[in-house]
């Protein structure tokens, strides 16, 4: 049995006060008390990943969070990640009533910015924890970290390892946990940090999840969304093409905007939509590429003598086209 399981914790120790809650790591409590018993000092290399809220000096009947050994219940594990995850699977299926703190104690902003390894840890051991559990509070508080500017647009520090993985635990939590990420994806956030919807679109194109609201989502960032000017995000419209087209049904829905008068009404725009179909590899796409390089074509020789910014957007995209066509394979280039 690992003697992180077996060892007493010791409030009086800590010098926690009466009737005061505290939040703090219930590892580093169960290696303070191994430090009464051994004297040893632990390396920083095994820094606590969970938190917990440790009610001190209870009087009798109190709801009190559990101690460690009382949740492990002398079981064994062949690493600290299982054990984690068997923790808190147990809070939540045996203690729920001190889940949603647990959940609020380990998800702030403050771990955000000064103790980013750790809340990683948690959030990929929270998100395999809950995997297909539907769990409402958990995804509340995952969706702080992808959705609240406060996080995702933090001006001291920026985090998208902790961002991609939120994203990624909300989508193996289910259906409750993908809503929440597809909620993420607004006007707003686009305009206040394209950055971090990049991070949450390679996110989705990891998992691939199927889901027809995250491809809704993905084509709103590459095709819809804009800035207070009009304007379009270049890198985050090619990334968010990219990964829709990873989905089931997202070829479909590149497909449904090729069509040669939205091509050639935002030449800019779809310069970025060619380079994400190029960079997925979606061969599927490259007929109506073809289709749509000839017509860029002629409207550019119908403005040979009309030239500005409208015109270069177009003899940009028809060279993305043709560069894009040889990458996928296609033949019908016209020269």
């Amino acid at each position: 049995m690992s003697f992180r399981a077996m060892v007493v914790i010791l409030p009086s120790f800590l010098g926690l006060g009466p009737a005061k809650r505290h939040l703090i790591s219930w590892r580093q409590v169960v290696r303070a008390g191994w430090l009464v018993l051994t004297g040893i000092i632990w390396a920083l290399a095994s820094l606590p990943a969970v938190c917990v809220a440790v009610e001190t000096e209870a009087t009798p009947g109190t709801n009190t969070f559990p101690t460690v050994p009382e949740v492990l219940g002398g079981q064994t594990f062949k690493s600290y990640t299982e054990q984690d995850i068997y923790f808190l699977r147990s809070i939540h299926d045996r203690y729920h009533d001190h889940w949603s703190d647990l959940l609020e104690a380990n998800l702030t902003l403050n771990d955000f910015v000064v103790s980013p390894e750790k809340q990683l840890r948690f959030v990929n051991e929270l998100g395999e924890a809950m995997r297909g559990r539907n769990d409402l509070p958990a995804c509340t508080n995952l969706a702080l970290i992808t959705s609240d500017p406060t996080f995702y647009a933090n001006t001291n520090v920026s985090r998208p390892e902790i961002i991609e993985a939120a994203a990624k635990a909300l989508i193996r939590i289910g259906p409750a946990g993908r809503q929440a990420l597809v909620s993420t994806f607004t006007q707003s956030h686009y305009r206040i940090d394209p950055a971090s919807l990049e991070v949450l679109a390679d996110a989705i194109g990891e998992e691939r999840p199927d889901d027809p609201r995250l491809v809704t989502a993905l084509a709103a960032t590459a095709f819809d969304f804009s800035t207070t000017n009009g304007a379009f995000y270049p890198h985050c419209a090619m990334v968010a093409v990219k990964n829709l087209l990873w989905l089931t049904n997202g070829p479909a829905a590149v497909q449904a905007h090729l069509k040669i008068e939205e091509c050639l009404n935002n030449p800019g725009r779809f310069q970025s939509v060619v380079d994400g179909i190029a960079a997925a590899q979606a061969k599927e796409l490259s007929a109506n590429l073809a289709a749509v390089e000839p017509e860029v074509k002629a409207r550019l020789a119908a403005l040979a003598t009309s030239p500005g910014g409208y015109r270069d957007d177009l003899s940009e995209l028809e060279n993305r086209i043709k560069k894009a066509l040889k990458e996928l394979g296609n033949s019908n280039v016209t020269n």
